[in-house]
């Protein structure tokens, strides 16, 4: 299956799709200038295309594809931001550029991932307005949903949360993911699907915290010994306020499986929250003046993790880029600073849970294709921006005999999205007068199902615009 890669970042989810075998990208788009240059250096692709730009949509229009992947933006719902939401025009609208290629191209499913905190945001009416799109105005069904007696959708939000430290990897990192089909493609045989997505991985990467750290660490990483009372005396004035901080050391060996806190697109307080004493490459520089740090290392040992062992906590490192030998070939660019690599893996997602995720959506496809009429493989086989031209057409014709609307639709998948064609043509594949196909091509012209450039006429679909108030 082919896929596209929206707001792709540094391509975890593609890449957990990759490794769960028969999905090949080839499509992606990404704003953000160092994340382009990681995933350029990891793939090979240049994702610099905006999501929101009508021209970028025009080429997933003409792009043949079969499922759609998007980790869109989490500052406009995450905790951590401002809690903007749909009000943020820059990217609390970015879910609705995406409904609106999914409505142009209609893949056969879809993969969202966002921040835990989508489910509750503005009291649930950002999730609900989500779900509501994809299911009734875009006509899929999304795993968890149902409906009532009176056909309003019902969901459990907790059922689309999941967490990294149940999927092979030491870190407890709720997150929430969709995963929708197409009824225009897979219809009466939704019936067989699951009623939930995976719950926890089929492997284990790496039990513990302490299966990710680096055994050799630079002093860079130490905490200052201003820095560390600093931190010390806010977390206790935090607590004899009846309020947590954020400061954490996570790899104590008395508990039975250590697990690293959320790590974070933000970095500082990911790192506050996700401490290491480090006795073995500490306790040599105890006390020592190191350049860029206004007091000498602490005494304690105490460092933040390495931009590795974020990167073994999301699976990136020690995992995802191993070669058929065992050997590491996962890198960043040259001169990616320390700072960049700690907010891409953190803005990034744990590839195990995306690979499991992955395997749930071959596996459903699959079930669903077993009980397929021959007519049904052959509608299948139909890319999604041509069946929503046949769609349009049928609707458009239905008044017409329903041989013609057939014909109409067969020279629809025999011309396709970039080849250009005239009247004549239509004439001819429908054996009639030029007349009559001057006077379909104006029917369709005017309902946009067409339109004219150099090349002569072309297929398009028709556009809908999405909007929160839906």
């Amino acid at each position: 299956m082919k896929t596209i890669d929206l707001c792709c970042g540094i391509g975890g989810i593609r890449r957990g799709f990759e490794l769960a075998g028969d999905f090949e990208n080839v499509l992606s788009a990404e704003k953000d200038e160092y994340a382009c240059r990681t995933y350029q250096h990891l793939f090979g692709d240049d994702p610099r295309h905006d999501v929101t730009d009508e021209a970028f949509k025009e080429l997933v229009t003409r792009t043949e594809y079969d499922v759609l992947l998007a980790g869109f933006p989490c500052q406009a719902f995450s905790k951590v931001g401002l809690r903007k939401g749909f009000r943020d025009v820059t990217k609390g609208t970015i879910f609705f550029d995406i409904a609106e290629i999914i409505d142009r191209t209609m893949p056969k499913v879809v993969f969202l991932e966002n921040v835990e905190n989508l489910v509750s945001h503005n009291k649930g009416e950002t999730f609900r307005i989500i779900l509501n799109t994809l299911e009734n105005e875009l006509n899929y069904h999304v795993i968890g949903v149902e409906r009532d007696e009176k056909g309003e959708l019902t969901f459990d939000k907790k059922s689309f949360i999941r967490n990294t430290k149940n999927f092979g990897l030491p870190q407890n990192r709720p997150r929430v993911y969709m995963v929708a089909f197409s009824r225009d493609y897979f219809g009466k045989h939704l019936d067989v699907l699951p009623k939930e997505t995976p719950t926890e991985g089929r492997k284990e990467i790496f039990h513990s915290v302490l299966d990710i750290l680096d055994t050799e660490v630079s002093e860079k990483f130490f905490l200052s010994s201003g820095l560390l009372e600093t931190l010390e005396k806010h977390r206790a004035r935090q607590k004899s306020n009846g309020n947590g901080f954020g400061y954490r050391v996570v790899n104590d060996a008395s508990i039975t499986r250590p697990l690293a806190h959320t790590i974070l697109a933000t970095g500082g307080s990911g790192k506050e929250r996700n401490l290491i004493y480090d006795p073995v490459n500490g306790r040599d520089i105890a006390g020592t003046d190191v350049k860029g740090k206004k007091t000498p290392i602490n005494e304690k040992c105490i460092r933040t993790m390495t931009p590795e062992e974020w990167g073994r906590l999301q699976g990136f490192i020690g995992y995802a880029f191993l070669d058929g030998n065992g050997k590491e070939t996962f890198s960043f660019p040259e001169k990616m600073s320390n700072q960049q690599k700690f907010k891409q893996f953190g803005n990034s997602v744990s590839i195990p849970l995306i690979e499991e995720m992955a395997l749930f959506i071959k596996d459903c496809v699959t079930r669903m294709e077993a009980e397929f009429s021959e007519e049904e493989r052959e509608h299948y086989k139909i890319p999604g921006a041509l069946l929503k031209v046949q769609n349009d057409i049928r609707k458009l014709l239905k008044n017409e005999k329903p041989k013609t609307v057939e014909k109409c639709c067969r020279l629809v998948s025999e011309i396709g999205l970039s080849n250009g064609f005239r009247a004549e043509d239509i004439g001819t594949a429908l054996g009639q007068s030029n007349v009559t196909a001057y006077n379909y091509l104006h029917r369709l012209e005017r309902a946009k199902c067409v339109e004219f450039d150099s090349d002569g006429y072309k297929l398009r679909a028709e556009k809908k615009k999405f909007s929160a108030e839906m």
